[in-house]
């Protein structure tokens, strides 16, 4: 849920969090009767720590409403915990995460050591209350839009969607992705590493990302690298700082996204249009949008090909 130009968060206004049961009695209890829908809600928070309504209904239960439903059920079980913070007018979608029955239940299921009660706690508050956990939710945003749009679409499927700490294990410490993609289409399968920014780092340090990304390409991975900014300015001084560090081509695919080019987010299963996979994607060195299921199609790699081909031989 995006917060209107009209509202604004307290900034100085600790989260409220909930945290359900902890007891002994109350594990036992409240894990009992989990069904496998819950166990892939739980799988999720276990793997991407942190997830809305919107986000889960689009992952899992194909119904907003149903969403909110069972969610409110397992807060009330202990088995997920929330925060939010308050918004004027109104207040945030609730953040769920792992509360203590879920993070026993996962635990037991994956073969890891049972968590206590206070170290669960402790997870929870420092989540709630992380200047990252906005930018995590960006993330994740951007994945369960994927997974919505796949819904109505089933020629569509997201294969994979690994976070940032398994991902970054993979690129041995050369640079870490916020995430890495296998998103296919009817024009091929895109694997992508992704890039959520929120504003906050100068644009030379999003050139130097890229940077990092031709260091790993050296050493053997090479994916394009999809970027999603807050705004088109913002976007267009990326492409000319990219342009000036590599003038005839970027060592790398990179493929940039404006996101106040995006519809106003609703509750709808589907994102509205424009959405991410739309033609909303300008890739480096190109003047034309594409959409993200042709960003690395076989057609467009060849043509692309095709003409470095010409240039170099020009």
């Amino acid at each position: 849920m995006r917060v209107s130009r009209h509202s604004s968060i307290h900034p100085h206004t600790p989260p409220r969090v909930e945290i359900g049961p902890a007891s002994r009695a109350d594990m036992l209890t409240h894990s009992r009767g989990l069904t496998a829908r819950d166990a892939e809600v739980i799988s999720y928070l276990a793997r991407h720590r942190v997830l809305t309504a919107l986000q889960l209904a689009r992952l899992v239960f194909g119904s907003y409403s149903h969403a909110r439903s069972r969610l409110a059920v397992l807060h009330e079980r202990g088995v997920l915990a929330r925060f939010r913070r308050d918004i004027w007018p109104g207040s945030q979608q609730w953040r769920y995460t792992l509360g203590p029955v879920g993070a026993v239940v996962h635990a037991a299921a994956t073969g890891a050591a049972l968590p206590r009660p206070a170290t669960v706690t402790e997870t929870v508050l420092r989540l709630a209350h992380s200047t990252h956990t906005e930018h995590r939710l960006g993330i994740n945003d951007f994945f369960a839009n994927l997974a919505g749009h796949t819904r109505d679409h089933p020629e569509c499927a997201l294969h994979e969607w690994w976070p940032e700490n398994e991902i970054a294990e993979t690129c041995a410490g050369i640079v870490r992705p916020d995430a890495y993609g296998e998103y296919t289409a009817a024009d091929g399968t895109l694997a992508f590493f992704y890039e959520h920014d929120t504003g906050t780092e100068p644009i030379a340090t999003l050139v130097e990302k890229v940077g990092k990304y031709t260091e790993l390409a050296d050493a053997g991975i090479r994916k394009p690298v999809l970027f999603q900014l807050p705004s088109t300015s913002r976007e267009h001084n990326f492409h000319i700082g990219l342009a000036q560090r590599w003038p005839h081509k970027t060592p790398v695919p990179v493929a940039t996204l404006p996101t106040d080019q995006l519809a106003p987010p609703n509750h709808r299963i589907t994102p509205a249009t424009p959405s991410i996979v739309d033609e909303l994607w300008l890739p480096a060195g190109h003047g034309r949008r594409r959409s993200l299921a042709t960003l690395m199609s076989r057609r467009t790699q060849q043509l692309e090909d095709d003409r470095d081909s010409h240039l170099r031989s020009a």
